[in-house]
């Protein structure tokens, strides 16, 4: 599950996707939006995650399979065979068979979905067999490539060679190579740049920004250029939403005291909306010129007391406003002890809410707590392998 801040979660919601958020540092479950207060997503101490479809087949109800934009090398994921079998292991985006699974809709997110969905397709056909639960290393299932050897190499070669090397050709056919994995940053830049250039839905940007920071051989300043063409693809798509905002201008102090005091006795008077839509383009402006200049997080906070009255369309602009302050007076700070709590994790379930916290991280230094992650996961749990090698 991807842990998404505030200004994600509010981007997502904008592209239609359903939200879901919980109290940050607690293992929780998470709740629906509906739950918590409108101006949530400029609030700190909360995370947000985006809430998956759910399927029912004859009775039994298991989560949407993963889709390939939600798969990292590495993740842990579930294999639905067509023997009555679950195949607990790794993704491995090369492994082109398993990327056919994941497209066919074969691979769950854990073992209870996993469990569901082969029911389910078992009582369409009115069977029922005992499912087999299997952990493997995909690893070992992948084909090497075949060398073709020089026509001039061995001339000598004796027919009894000759048979063994077709037989270890037939051994090994090349019908799935394994992809070359591309490690030149210009190269990646470039295809990127293609894809964005491709994109004709919002959503579909959206999705493609959060691979720029996990490709590990991307520079600062390689992801910066995908980012501001991503925000140029944006507005192309969506300018209503995405183009950048005019500036506000500048009210005398005189000015400000006058909206102020009128939007406190407009809320004391609990008037209607017809003469909040006479003034509040002035509070409006009023309000997000405070917002910008809050010396403190409640100062910013405070400000959302005067639009009590006004609908979610016009509180839009100013909920923006502060979200974009506080985030500004408190930048995210890594935790410094996240790597020893990682190290010293005492259970699976432990390290597990150590992931959920790594996943909160800044995007430059997942890869290694992740490192950490596995390491540790690897010394609780024998069956786990993330390197990769043949037990």
């Amino acid at each position: 599950m991807n842990i998404l801040n505030g200004t994600e979660a509010f981007a997502a919601m904008m592209a239609g996707r359903n939200i879901m958020c919980r109290v940050a540092g607690e293992l929780i479950e998470f709740d629906d939006l509906d739950q918590f207060p409108a101006t949530v997503f400029a609030k700190p101490g909360y995370e947000f995650c985006i809430k998956i479809d759910e399927i029912t087949i004859n009775d039994f109800t298991f989560l949407k399979p993963y889709s390939l934009d939600e798969l990292e090398e590495g993740q842990d994921i579930f294999l639905i065979g067509n023997t009555g079998s679950i195949v607990k292991g790794q993704f491995i985006p090369e492994y082109e068979e398993l990327v056919l699974a994941v497209k066919n809709g074969s691979v769950q997110r854990d073992l209870a979905n996993a469990e569901l969905q082969a029911k389910a397709f078992q009582s369409l056909l009115g069977v029922e067999n005992e499912l087999v639960i299997k952990v493997v290393d995909f690893h070992t299932y992948m084909k090497p490539t075949v060398k073709t050897k020089k026509a001039s190499r061995k001339k000598d070669e004796t027919p009894s060679e000759k048979v063994e090397t077709l037989q270890h050709s037939d051994e090994m056919p090349s019908d799935f190579p394994s992809k070359k994995i591309e490690t030149d940053p210009l190269k990646i830049v470039e295809s990127f740049t293609s894809q964005i250039n491709e994109c004709v839905k919002v959503e579909s940007v959206l999705a493609l920004r959060y691979s720029f920071s996990a490709n590990g051989y991307l520079d600062r300043e390689h992801i910066h250029h995908l980012f501001a063409l991503v925000e140029a693809k944006l507005i192309e798509l969506d300018p209503e939403q995405y183009a950048p905002k005019n500036e506000i201008t500048d009210l005398s102090v005189e000015a400000l005291k006058k909206l102020q005091q009128d939007a406190e006795n407009l809320i004391k008077d609990g008037q209607g909306h017809s003469k909040t839509s006479d003034q509040d383009p002035l509070i409006l402006s009023d309000l997000l010129e405070r917002a910008a200049i809050a010396k403190t997080p409640a100062e910013a906070n405070a400000l959302i007391k005067y639009t009590s009255t006004w609908t979610e369309e016009q509180r839009k602009p100013l909920i923006d406003a502060i979200h974009v302050r506080l985030v500004e007076l408190n930048p995210p700070v890594e935790d410094a002890s996240l790597s020893v709590r990682i190290s010293k994790a005492m259970d699976l379930t432990e390290l597990d809410a150590l992931e959920i916290d790594v996943s909160a991280c800044d995007q430059f230094v997942q890869p290694q707590l992740m490192e950490l992650v596995h390491k540790r996961r690897a010394e609780l749990d024998p069956f786990f392998n993330p390197l990769g090698n043949a037990s």
